[in-house]
């Protein structure tokens, strides 16, 4: 079933609870170049037995992944999905240019591509922080398909986890053949689990964090790595991605 309405992207969708309703909106904004009524016009859910999925046409100006396809042969492209698994959702800010030319330059005026989620062959969204930093990714939804993260040699990855300073790593987005050609999904998947893992291990604690924060901490009466999963990642700027992380079965509220 599909319907024009979009009432529960910012409600619903795994990028509203990991960055917020308003701030979801405005990525969308970014990263469609349009506004409220234009996303209207764009966005469909489309109703599947395990979810929903918020999805897009028209969006040929860029550089997709494999898109979907309805049951008239249609195509679409994934913008978001109801959230799926049990557990919550690792809320993060934002992150953004901090100066107006910095952001026109890398946002406003920049082809942002689509989100990236990780999806195994059998439906199941994410796949765990273990599996990932390890490199077992074969049971992902084309994982051997090139990963369409902007068409640059490096990339960082960043996570703005709650009660901690930002952090950020660097990483290759092309291989080291003679053609260097654009990774694959697999590979995104492993070099977003390792920079999950680096983060942890040097995580800071932000001396200013908000009191839910506290929840959030790492350690042994806290977060440990066997708890979170990844889920995909979104592309907050020309040179940055963030991922979207949640926890495994585990609710905190």
């Amino acid at each position: 079933m599909i319907t024009s309405s979009f009432s529960t992207l910012l409600v619903d969708g795994y990028i509203s609870h990991s960055f917020s309703p308003s701030k979801a909106e405005r990525y969308f904004f970014d990263l469609l170049k349009t506004n409220s009524s234009g996303l209207t016009q764009l966005c469909q859910a489309i109703c599947l037995s395990g979810g929903v999925s918020f999805v897009v046409r028209d969006v040929a100006t860029r550089d997709p992944p494999l898109p979907l396809e309805d049951s008239c042969g249609r195509s679409y492209w994934l913008l978001d999905h109801s959230v799926m698994q049990p557990g919550t959702v690792v809320p993060q800010h934002l992150w953004s240019p901090q100066h107006g030319n910095d952001f026109r330059q890398y946002v406003t005026n920049a082809e942002l591509q689509m989100p990236v989620f990780f999806i195994q062959e059998d439906g199941y969204f994410g796949l765990s922080l273990d599996d990932a930093a390890r490199g077992r990714c074969h049971n992902l939804r084309d994982a051997r398909t090139v990963a369409h993260l902007g068409g640059k040699t490096t990339t960082f990855i960043r996570i703005n986890w709650p009660g901690y300073h930002n952090f950020k790593r660097q990483v290759q987005i092309r291989d080291e053949t003679p053609a260097h050609n654009p990774i694959t999904l697999a590979k995104f998947a492993y070099h977003i689990g390792r920079s999950v893992e680096s983060f942890i291990r040097s995580a800071v604690p932000d001396q200013n964090r908000e009191p839910f924060a506290e929840r959030w901490k790492f350690g042994p009466y806290g977060v440990n790595t066997a708890m979170i999963r990844i889920i995909g990642a979104i592309h907050v700027s020309a040179g940055s991605w963030m991922p979207i992380l949640q926890l495994n079965n585990i609710w905190l509220v």
